[in-house]
């Protein structure tokens, strides 16, 4: 017997992923989940950093003066680089009521009003981070604490993860409309 959560699971995997995909959308959710192991390999720097941040301040009583700095920009990177794998898992925020009762061609539409308010959003987050990209590089910006690292660098991880993401949903609403029977 499976709890009400596990069947809620299921039905929200199965409603985002029971269309046929093509090569490029695969291609690009593999690239998504690559994204999203190196996110997860980010979350454990994260936390190492962090705990060593910690034992130098209340153990050591020498405090790390880099660390908040480096675990802000870390949480972006994490946050972006795994943007495009919760779309390709289809867990994405969603209105249960709607989602969950659509079917046939309401479905259909639902999905390709999330995939391309998603493409829109992320194509626009991807837009300015080209420009702040640009910017920072053009008149050399740096971080303005101790670190002093170029904010390029983590400015960087907004154009991956958005490009992943607005790639991805672009692909996903193509797929719904070449390949997708309703």
């Amino acid at each position: 017997m499976q709890s009400n959560h596990e069947n809620e699971g299921e039905a929200q995997a199965s409603s985002s992923l029971d269309f046929p995909t093509s090569r490029l959308t695969r291609l690009i959710g593999g690239l998504a989940f690559i994204a999203s192991v190196v996110s997860a390999a980010l979350v454990l720097l994260t936390l190492a950093l962090t705990g060593f941040s910690v034992f130098r301040r209340y153990v050591l009583g020498r405090p790390v003066t880099w660390s908040d700095e480096l675990s802000g920009f870390l949480v972006v990177a994490i946050v972006m680089l795994g943007a495009a794998e919760v779309l390709r898992k289809g867990e994405h925020v969603s209105v249960d009521v709607l989602a969950e009762n659509a079917t046939g061609r309401k479905a259909w539409l639902l999905q390709l009003w999330s995939n391309l308010s998603v493409a829109v959003v992320s194509g626009v987050l991807f837009a300015s981070a080209i420009n702040a990209v640009q910017f920072s590089r053009m008149i050399g910006i740096y971080s303005g604490g101790y670190l002093e690292a170029p904010l390029w660098i983590p400015q960087s991880f907004l154009l991956v993860g958005a490009g992943l993401l607005c790639l991805l949903a672009i692909t996903r609403c193509l797929d719904l409309i070449f390949l997708r029977r309703f």
